[in-house]
């Protein structure tokens, strides 16, 4: 008849410990490893982010509200020219274009005009059929060229067209905050900015998915100086999304709080813990239960004596009914032997 062996208390023991001292030691190896740390806290990107971001977002809201505008002006004017056979333009020269005219598409002239010069031939041949907007160099300036139709696109005779100054942007990109403020176009021109920093060196942003905002930020070294770096493209969704245009601002690291890394020290400190908590718990479990068990078993054999084993708990517990049930029998005759006098 074979017999099976049964695995002691010891063998998973001391698997239970190889394991979790492999646990501490791997824990801690991997916390305390060193890690390319940015030296700014990233809170201070993350809040440079965000304040960036509400920046573009103001400016698309502001381009977007400029061709909703000029819509309702092209409704006016559609009104007009069927009642009057003229284009009614002279209640909005104060408004936010700098110059703001309808063009027959027809024959590409000018029937109206507020403000500055017009400049029809900035929108190209042939004349935009839809209401959008493009970017367009008059002059030595950057303007946003926003038009629309008059009347219904299918059948529309005239293009209002208004030409927006970017200056006008300025405004919207101080909500940064920062040493210096951009927005600069797809290939890293600078449109417009404010601030007395340094305008980025031909910085061209990943390109967003589309109906997606681009945002980010990090911390750079120029030189000497080092400086958090933030970008947020143009989002919403609306026509000035397809301007591929960015807000860009830089603030230097001498304005926000340095930050101490003690990642390293958190992760030696963790793996301590874990190692020093290992030991105490397999500790405790050799004392209460692995160690009285041996002893008992050696009580049970004859190698220990009763008064030298376990005294507390289950085993205690057995040594001490082995000890009495040891001594009730020598204190009895031996039956065999009685009945072999016999």
């Amino acid at each position: 008849m074979s017999r099976t062996r049964v695995p002691g208390v010891l063998a998973p023991w001391l698997t239970g410990l190889i394991l979790f001292s492999l646990l501490a030691g791997g824990a801690t190896t991997y916390l305390a490893r060193p890690r390319q740390l940015s030296p700014i806290p990233q809170s201070v990107l993350d809040a440079r982010r965000e304040s960036t971001t509400a920046s573009a977002q103001a400016v698309t809201r502001s381009l977007n509200g400029g061709l909703t505008s000029l819509s309702e002006i092209a409704t006016v004017v559609d009104e007009s020219l069927k009642q009057r056979n003229q284009a009614l333009l002279d209640p909005f020269r104060a408004r936010r274009w700098k110059s703001l005219y309808v063009l027959d598409q027809t024959t590409g002239t000018v029937v109206a005009q507020v403000g500055e010069s017009a400049q029809p031939s900035v929108l190209g041949e042939p004349l935009p059929k839809e209401a959008g907007m493009r970017t367009a160099q008059v002059g030595t300036a950057t303007e946003v060229v926003q038009y629309t139709p008059v009347g219904k696109p299918a059948e529309a005779k005239y293009l209002l067209v208004g030409h927006h100054d970017v200056r006008r942007l300025r405004d919207l990109l101080t909500p940064a905050a920062a040493d210096g403020t951009w927005l600069v176009d797809r290939s890293g021109a600078v449109i417009e900015g404010v601030g007395t920093g340094e305008p980025p060196q031909a910085f061209v942003p990943p390109a967003p998915a589309p109906g997606e905002s681009v945002a980010g930020s990090h911390a750079r070294r120029l030189g000497s100086q080092l400086e958090v770096f933030a970008w947020a493209s143009l989002t919403g969704g609306g026509p000035a999304t397809a301007l591929d245009w960015t807000v860009v601002s830089v603030k230097p690291v001498t304005d926000v709080t340095m930050a101490t890394d003690d990642t390293r020290r958190r992760g030696v400190t963790a793996g301590g813990t874990l190692a020093a908590l290992t030991a105490v718990v397999f500790g405790a479990l050799y004392l209460v239960v692995l160690r009285p068990i041996r002893q008992l078993g050696q009580v049970i054999v004859g190698t220990r004596s009763p008064e030298r084993g376990p005294s507390h708990g289950e085993a205690g517990h057995i040594a001490r009914t082995v000890a009495q049930a040891r001594r009730t029998t020598s204190g009895r005759p031996d039956h065999e032997t009685v009945a072999g006098r016999r």
